[in-house]
């Protein structure tokens, strides 16, 4: 897979996960992440596999998190692997109870599945503020 096709690859599945967390569907947005991957949110310990993964997106969007809207900045790619950094907009929980528009930064690594598609192997995110 070119560089070229690897970037696209990521942009479809990332609509797919702007599609699926809008819609409110956890279930939807862990089908996205290899069933080991890694979830590293702020100020959390990191959150390992994809139904652990689907727990904390349940709970982020009971929450409140809502409305995310993400950018690919940068996409690196190397065989079956690829990294990318971007950038988020979404409606956010707060530790205090509330929710608040906030934007941030993320870094996720890639890996190319058996049939093609892409999925997200670690994730990482955190706010600008």
């Amino acid at each position: 897979m070119s560089q070229d096709d690897f970037k696209a690859a990521i942009e479809k599945t990332i609509a797919a996960w702007e599609k699926a967390f809008n819609a409110k569907d956890a279930a939807a947005v862990s089908k996205l992440y290899t069933e080991d991957a890694i979830l590293l949110p702020p100020g959390s310990p990191a959150v390992n596999g994809r139904a652990n993964i689907q727990s904390f997106f349940q709970s982020f969007i009971s929450a409140g998190g809502s409305d995310a809207k993400l950018r690919v900045v940068k996409v690196e790619s190397s065989g079956e692997i690829a990294y990318e950094i971007g950038a988020f907009e979404a409606t956010l929980p707060l530790p205090q109870g509330g929710t608040a528009r906030g934007s941030g930064k993320y870094v996720v690594i890639w890996r190319r599945q058996p049939d093609g598609s892409v999925k997200l192997a670690v994730d990482i995110f955190n706010t600008n503020t």
